[in-house]
């Protein structure tokens, strides 16, 4: 067989298994759906499946790694480079509005960003790795949290907000600077 009716039968299957996987999400949300589900969905058998993901949760870091890619970060500090993705489609706006698919997200971005921005925060604050890390991932929450909460629309209320978290986190990284690791000295 050609490699190019390979690869073409290869994206119509990714195609079919990320459409199902995104109307079930809408339906059912990620929780209650299955393997099963999707397979039945896609119309195709659960070894197709198998073949592309290991099961339900590599298929959604897949996808989420999709989005945190599709689009471009928008405005603001360098820590929330990752958190500041608006969702490129309706689809990805789903991985935000799942609460069990956003909990996924949220750990996806801090995985995907902390060998960068961990050292970044500590090279600034003069912060532990560990407690550059529990800042860094108070700011990925606080960021996809208040991002979430405002629908990722932008516009005034949406820049003010970027504005405010931006000043917040510049300020606490001041306020921290060169603070040594609290647990060590005591």
């Amino acid at each position: 067989m050609e490699s190019g009716k390979i690869d073409r039968r290869r994206r119509y299957t990714l195609s079919v298994i990320r459409e199902a996987f995104f109307a079930l999400l809408a339906e059912v949300g990620f929780a209650k759906m299955t393997v099963a589900d999707i397979c039945r969905r896609a119309d195709i058998n659960r070894g197709t499946f198998y073949l592309h993901y290991d099961d339900k949760f590599a298929l959604l870091d897949a996808l989420i790694d999709e989005a945190l890619t599709a689009a471009p970060p928008l405005e603001g500090t360098e820590a929330a480079a990752l958190c500041q993705r608006p969702p490129a489609n309706d689809d990805s706006y789903l991985l935000y509005s799942d609460d069990d698919a956003y909990a996924r997200v949220a750990q996806r971005v801090v995985e995907r960003s902390a060998e960068q921005m961990v050292p970044a925060i500590m090279e600034k604050t003069g912060l532990s790795h560990e407690d550059a890390y529990l800042l860094f991932v108070h700011n990925v929450q606080g960021n996809l949290a208040v991002n979430r909460l405002l629908g990722w629309k932008r516009g005034p209320e949406f820049a003010h907000a970027q504005e405010l978290l931006g000043a917040y986190s510049e300020g606490g990284m001041r306020a921290v600077s060169g603070r040594h690791d609290s647990r060590s000295s005591s």
